[in-house]
């Protein structure tokens, strides 16, 4: 064989052990999600000093990664409910519950929400945002939207088939 025919087995063997590699090597969605809520937890941690700065960075985190966030706890529900035997799907499942509550920060969580209700520009901060996501949510799905009529008004959302 020639150096160039050496050269390109190299590399396209090379090549599939560093994509195995990254393949098996990727967090699972429940771990990337705790790591989030880790995040999450220095934001309350740090924020019950100042709450005023928690909360816009609360915002920060969540127009940041948000969508990341949903979809790891998406992709984690999915994970766990593609696994058919029942046994196998309840270990996952327990699994991925202990991985999130072993960050979970509670105590951290109670004193930056109390900081927030004893700070009024910190509370008018998330009052503010919630009517804004409010309008975003009913502009997008419709007003006075329940749960089971979520589906319906998604549906809505989508186009259907060509016909």
């Amino acid at each position: 064989m020639k150096a160039t025919s050496w050269l390109a087995i190299a590399a396209i063997v090379g090549g599939v052990a560093y994509t195995a590699k990254g393949c098996l090597n990727r967090p699972a969605p429940d771990q990337k999600l705790a790591g989030q809520i880790e995040d999450l937890c220095e934001i309350a941690r740090t924020g019950a000093e100042k709450p005023v700065a928690g909360v816009k960075k609360l915002g920060r985190f969540f127009v940041q990664y948000g969508g990341d966030f949903a979809k790891n706890a998406v992709d984690m529900i999915a994970l766990i409910e593609r696994i058919p035997d029942d046994d196998a799907h309840d270990e996952r499942a327990m699994l991925a519950r202990d991985r999130l509550h072993a960050v979970g920060c509670k105590d951290d969580w109670e004193r930056f929400n109390r900081a927030i209700d004893g700070d009024p520009e910190a509370m008018a901060l998330i009052q503010d945002a919630m009517v804004r996501l409010n309008s975003t949510l009913e502009i997008i799905l419709g007003p006075r939207l329940r749960l089971r009529d979520l589906p319906a008004r998604i549906e809505g959302l989508v186009p259907g088939p060509a016909r």
